[in-house]
Order: structure tokens, then C-alpha cells, then sequence
């Protein structure tokens, strides 16, 4: 299972807009891994409101989506520090209606 995330974490390329440099740029780049729990029909009724909180954030670098098989899914973005993204993740719908039965948030360098 770790070498299915790192392949996906890969799969994925954030860099700085054009002209950037990540040496100065304030902002860092988070990837949040979550796995679902619950009723799949309330999970279901839940997703549009999940969809609609993540793209209305209109955060830079925003990628995101549903694992395959719909255990979970992932999504990766921009903040200005971790205490800044753990605030963004914590007001997602599926966090506080209780669907995450594990999650991490990790500050990530892309190459």
C-alpha cells in the first residue's frame, strides 16, 4: 500500500507560477491522504458539498480527487504554513460530518 501512495504522489507535478521560485515563495505545498468511513449513501449525499468546499477555496496548485475504488482520495494544495492548511482541511465537509477514518497532511517539496 505505501508504494501505490508514493506511485500516485508522483503522478501528480506542482511547481511555483511561471517566473516563481519555491526559495521564496511564502507559500508551501500540502498533500492531505484521507481514507472514508461510513454509510456510502450518506457519503454520497455528502461528496457535492465536498466538491463544491475544495474548488471554491480557489487555492493555487489545487489537485484533487477520489482512489479509484473510493476508499478515499487525495488532494494536494497550496497554504501559507501547516497550521494555515490543517485550518483548510479541518473545515471540510467530509471532516466534520465525521467520514475520516484516517488522514495525514504532510508539507511536500515536488520536484
Amino acid at each position: 500500500m505505501k508504494w501505490f501512495f508514493l506511485v500516485f504522489l508522483l503522478m501528480f507535478s506542482v511547481t511555483p507560477a511561471l517566473g516563481g521560485d519555491m526559495e521564496k515563495d511564502s507559500k508551501g505545498t500540502f498533500v492531505y491522504y484521507y481514507l472514508m468511513k461510513g454509510n456510502p449513501e450518506a457519503i454520497g449525499k455528502a461528496v457535492p458539498a465536498h466538491v463544491e468546499y475544495w474548488e471554491s477555496r480557489d487555492l493555487d496548485g489545487y489537485q484533487g480527487g477520489p482512489f479509484a475504488d473510493r476508499s478515499g482520495g487525495m488532494i494536494i494544495f497550496e497554504a501559507e504554513g501547516e497550521d494555515s492548511a490543517g485550518k483548510i482541511v479541518a473545515a471540510d465537509p467530509f471532516v466534520i460530518e465525521g467520514f475520516i477514518s484516517d488522514s495525514r497532511l504532510k508539507e511536500w517539496i515536488p520536484k
